[in-house]
């Protein structure tokens, strides 16, 4: 039995970073399984339903299940938003219609998974998609096109990589240490404590010239001796890294 949406059972929409939520949401291209999966987990955040609700592919279902979870304030939002009369006695913002010849040619228009692109290469497969495509493709996609994905020009692709229940520790080391990712995702890696138990993670944050200075220096006391060493000499990070790494050395000097 072939699987429905294999997206959705790797994509960990509860705990997925709200910028790439919202990238999604805001691509016009997105499906509409996939914005009633992000309504059914988020339907609390209201900035971000806002954004749902006025998407052309959303689904009736979907908007009926935000009216009915909504707070009396917000149901009058949806009403405002979608310009629709008020409810009759079902309490229902949109009937539920019985699935016919419409519904089935509205399903293939809002396919989600990008048509097929043949012997092209993957770069080649990645630049011909859209933003949620990239984005939905970052969650499922190998090694190899997570690398690709992670130097896209959109904060939410890279972002969507980050989210990829695939990553290793090893990629995340990378990623610490590389200097040609955003510092928004750099920022990210170094807010996740999870990735900082990995000591590997925070020295490669600390070195690399790219990370926020304020990632860097609160990461800066877990630093071990010899590294804060080399550190106080290494013209290739800012001037507060060094001259931090160097009064960590003498004051451990000091208690020794």
């Amino acid at each position: 039995m072939k699987s429905k949406s294999p997206l959705l059972l790797t994509f960990d929409l509860e705990n997925c970073f709200p910028e790439t939520l919202m990238g999604l949401i805001q691509d016009p291209s997105t499906g509409g399984s996939l914005l009633d999966e992000i309504a059914k987990y988020h339907h609390g955040n209201e900035r971000m339903m806002e954004t749902l609700i006025l998407h052309p592919r959303v689904l009736p279902q979907t908007l009926l299940f935000l009216f009915n979870s909504a707070t009396a304030q917000f149901r009058k939002r949806i009403h405002e938003l979608k310009n629709r009369p008020a409810p009759g006695a079902e309490n229902a913002l949109i009937p539920v219609t019985a699935p016919g010849k419409d519904s089935a040619t509205n399903a293939k228009k809002t396919k989600e998974d990008p048509e097929p692109l043949g012997d092209l290469s993957l770069y080649q497969r990645i630049q011909k998609m859209t933003v949620a495509e990239k984005v939905q493709f970052a969650l499922k996609a190998g090694k190899d096109g997570r690398s690709l994905l992670l130097k896209d020009p959109n904060r939410q692709v890279a972002l969507g990589v980050l989210s990829s229940p695939k990553i290793t520790e090893d990629e995340i080391v990378l990623i610490a240490q590389s200097r040609n990712v955003s510092d928004d995702i750099l920022r990210v890696v170094g807010k996740n404590k999870e990735w900082l138990k990995n000591y590997s993670v925070v020295l490669g944050l600390v070195t690399n010239p790219k990370t926020p200075l304020g990632i860097s220096m609160s990461l800066l006391p877990q630093i071990r001796p010899k590294d804060l060493g080399l550190l106080s000499k290494n013209r290739n990070v800012p001037e507060a890294i060094r001259t931090g790494a160097n009064r960590l050395v003498l004051a451990k000097q000091r208690k020794s």
